[in-house]
């Protein structure tokens, strides 16, 4: 069982890298630009969602707490 969790792993993460590797052909410089300028100058930053989103906007919340973005 440990060769095939092991295994598993190794192909999800092959996977993955496959995939943000790919993303790279997609990646709009530009449009990064503006939404970072966005966020840059916004007073308030709001973030929602529910379930396993809501739980990764509780964590980005805490991102913009600790770098001091309310």
């Amino acid at each position: 069982m440990k060769n095939e969790a092991l295994t598993a792993a190794k192909e999800a993460f092959q996977i993955e890298y496959e995939c943000i590797k790919e993303m790279q052909n997609y990646f709009d410089e530009d449009a990064y630009s503006k939404a970072v300028e966005l966020l840059k100058n916004a007073e308030r930053i709001g973030a929602t969602g529910c379930g396993h989103s809501g739980i990764l906007c509780q964590q980005f919340a805490h991102l913009m707490c600790c770098i001091e973005r309310p």
